[in-house]
């Protein structure tokens, strides 16, 4: 009985085991972890995909940052944030892409969405410099 019970557990987990990412086209569904230990929860609806926080991101009268990333030629869209002010509210974006997805990680270019000068109309800084993060799977 023990021999058949250790079976079925190491069927089950060889089963749950995710094929390797290898590109962009592959389902990128899960946590992943950038270099400096940042977790974030990507959701893949094929055409677009969604990342969420799991970590600590406040800011400021700010909301936690959020990803939207479309699918097409390349696998680009953008950082959202909203800023808020009594009753104003600002959404600042910043542009991302992956520039790769090989070896179960992203090489993602991405810029953070920045604060407001003005609420009231919505005043803009100039956009932050992009950076390249290495995010993996895990």
């Amino acid at each position: 009985m023990t021999r058949l019970a250790l079976a079925v557990v190491a069927l089950l987990a060889a089963c749950a085991r995710r094929a390797p990412v290898t590109s962009c086209d592959d389902d990128l569904h899960g946590v992943w972890v950038t270099d400096s230990g940042a977790r974030w929860m990507m959701l893949d609806n094929s055409a677009t995909l969604e990342a969420y926080p799991l970590f600590d991101d406040s800011a400021p009268e700010a909301a936690p940052r959020v990803i939207d990333l479309r699918r097409g030629e390349k696998l680009q869209g953008e950082v959202r944030r909203r800023f808020m002010a009594g009753s104003a509210l600002c959404e600042a974006t910043a542009p991302i892409r992956i520039a790769k997805c090989k070896a179960d990680g992203l090489q993602v270019v991405v810029a953070d969405p920045q604060p407001p000068l003005e609420m009231a109309p919505c005043k803009w800084p100039r956009p932050a410099a992009s950076r390249l993060e290495r995010w993996h799977r895990e």
